[in-house]
């Protein structure tokens, strides 16, 4: 009896514990467990349980083709996986459990821990298989190779059946009526922007790969062109693994080739397949450092960066970007995308973590916090140390760091100002330069800044710098460990932006030479 044991790995194809257990016509039961830990943790958002939801019910679908179906579990998932156990030890089989390594939090690592040790000490058989790429020992300097290594090896392939018995097992679960009858409170949204499942991720992988992805190369960081679809919209997706990053390397690679004669669309997909690589470089690293996700990765900054209660003064800025209502168009306008969406692009993510976190001198802790509220996508380990990044904590031997300017990025990234009109309504009627120099202030109901940009980064930015300065001095004096990883982190920073200056010197020239 193989029990198979879904988490974050919501998908049929290129799941490796799915190709195993089911394989030689093998007995496989599957299941998710309904964990309240994940419904109750503070820091997950609505839109992401019933995302969540959606994605196993589309997982039951699919099962139920090939002869399957998907079991819900209800409870602590230790106490579920060993009532389960032992049930079916009773009823004279031998259960053999796969399930992919989980890093996402220390629950979960913890958890995976004490399942793996009730398994040991009865001397039944476990897997732990790979959900995407992960490098299990700290070799950073072969990362990439063996990242590239990985996607491209053949995908494992949908089973053609699973072969599930029927079982009489006295453990809590729900059906799907039940579940959404139960957790009524996660369906209920006015609009839903981005659905849940393997075969919407696939359709979804699709559509970009059709058309969507032209131009991605400059389309990602305009709001309104990412908002209607520029950018891939598979983070969800990836998020809880209803598609992995190898079948979206792979078929990407395939229509790059399929389009090699024309290189404008060639280089929109290669630079694509750059940034896919951010989400199991991102998981490595949380894999290794688990601190991060809660900590400042250098403790010089831990009396400025506190995840501790705001003073009254510091609530009122916070709760001002919170309701998008800062008086800085751009960031209210992202921040109002956050509530109703669930989502935002890349940039404006970390537009609005400089603001508040530079500008408004507010911890990381409460904004990560915030975004994991609401993000659809939203995943521990590009979240917070991404916060931590745009807060300047990271990379501190490079002597700066990045502050975006929001009123300069309207003009970059939204110049026809589509997308401030689309989320702030207050301010149509209004052109950009009315907007850029405050013309609707005391004419409109939307509010003043709430702060001055240019005194609050200067002023703020000089402690972070003076901060910086500490961790570099401490690190350059000690050596050791933590400051060949410092210099690694500094050479990786580096080589992404000589890369990112390659790219836009090739497209340049490749536009010169189209014309």
């Amino acid at each position: 009896m193989h029990l198979l044991w879904f988490r974050r790995d919501l998908r049929l194809t290129d799941n490796e514990i799915v190709a195993l257990a089911s394989a030689n016509n093998a007995t496989v039961l599957a299941f998710f467990i309904i964990d309240p830990w994940f419904y109750q943790w503070v820091d997950v958002g609505k839109a992401r349980v019933r995302f969540l939801f959606e994605s196993l019910e589309n997982l039951d679908s699919n099962l139920q083709k090939l002869g399957s179906k998907l079991i819900l579990f209800e409870g602590n998932a230790v106490e579920i996986i060993q009532e389960l156990t032992q049930q079916l030890t009773q009823q004279g089989h031998r259960p053999k459990l796969y399930f992919n390594r989980d890093v996402q939090v220390e629950y979960g690592v913890s958890r995976d821990q004490a399942i793996v040790h009730f398994y040991q000490q009865l001397n039944l058989n476990y897997h732990m298989g790979l959900n995407n790429f992960l490098q299990l020992e700290d070799k950073r300097e072969h990362w990439y190779s063996e990242y590239y290594t990985y996607q491209r090896q053949p995908i494992y392939p949908k089973p053609t059946s699973i072969n599930t018995p029927s079982l009489s097992l006295n453990i809590p679960h729900l059906t799907f009526t039940e579940l959404k009858q139960k957790y009524s409170a996660f369906w209920k949204t006015e609009q839903v922007y981005f659905i849940g499942g393997e075969t919407q991720a696939q359709s979804t992988l699709n559509s970009f790969l059709k058309s969507r992805f032209n131009g991605y190369h400059w389309k990602l960081s305009r709001p309104m062109l990412s908002q209607l679809g520029a950018t891939s919209h598979l983070s969800p997706h990836l998020t809880f693994g209803t598609i992995s990053t190898r079948t979206v390397y792979q078929s990407t690679k395939a229509r790059a080739e399929e389009l090699k004669t024309q290189p404008k669309a060639e280089f929109s997909l290669k630079a694509f397949r750059d940034r896919l690589r951010w989400h199991d470089s991102f998981t490595q690293r949380l894999y290794f450092y688990p601190e991060i996700a809660y900590q400042n990765r250098y403790p010089e900054f831990d009396e400025w960066y506190t995840p501790l209660e705001l003073p009254p003064e510091k609530q009122e800025l916070f709760q001002a970007w919170l309701e998008g209502l800062t008086g800085f168009p751009l960031v209210d306008a992202s921040m109002r995308q956050l509530k109703t969406m669930g989502w935002m692009n890349f940039r404006m993510r970390a537009m609005c973590a400089t603001f508040l976190t530079i500008n408004c001198g507010i911890s990381w802790h409460h904004g990560a916090r915030h975004y994991m509220n609401y993000l659809v996508d939203g995943d521990l380990a590009i979240d917070n140390w991404q916060w931590q990044m745009q807060s300047g904590v990271t990379n501190p031997l490079s002597d700066t760091f990045r502050i975006y300017n929001p009123n300069k990025n309207i003009q970059e990234k939204d110049p026809d100002l589509k997308f401030i009109y689309y989320w702030i309504s207050e301010l149509k009627g209004y052109s950009l330069p009315e907007i850029i120099q405050g013309k609707y202030i005391g004419t409109s109901s939307y509010p003043q800044p709430i702060l001055d940009w240019a005194k609050t980064r200067k002023v703020n930015g000089k402690i972070i710098s003076d901060l910086r300065k500490k961790v570099r001095e401490r690190l350059t004096l000690q050596g050791g460990t933590e400051y060949e990883s410092a210099v690694a982190a500094k050479e990786t920073v580096n080589k992404y932006w000589q890369h990112k200056d390659r790219q836009y010197k090739e497209f340049k020239e490749l536009e010169a030479e189209l014309e």
